[in-house]
């Protein structure tokens, strides 16, 4: 449902584990925590990302870190406020973005009968 992996990325091997992946879209999609590591990256605490990744996240960080700056949507990062004003859905912030991605969904499946 969500494409946090362009094709530039996954043509130098370079992918996120499964279990980050879901971190990423339980925080979108319903808004719950993520692991310190995710919430790190999302706040733009890389120091405190880098302490909490494990070896696994290490070797892929940089991979998060371009997704959250090309591709996440603009309110769910840039601070810890950030993040937890996305958890709360405060301003509608969230509910806005999964409507927007239901509207989308529909409209390609609509698109290709």
């Amino acid at each position: 449902m969500i494409n946090w992996q362009t094709k530039n990325l996954r043509d130098m091997g370079l992918e996120l584990s499964l279990e980050t992946h879901q971190s990423i879209e339980s925080y979108l999609l319903r808004g719950w925590a993520p692991g310190g590591y995710v919430e790190s990256m999302l706040a733009h605490d890389y120091e405190r990302a880098f302490a909490c990744a494990d070896t696994a996240n290490r070797q892929s960080i940089w991979v998060l870190w371009r997704w959250v700056r090309d591709d996440a949507p603009p309110l769910c990062h840039g601070s810890y406020e950030a993040v937890d004003m996305w958890c709360a859905d405060a301003g509608n912030r969230r509910s806005d973005y999964v409507r927007k991605l239901e509207q989308a969904a529909i409209w390609q499946k609509l698109s290709t009968v």
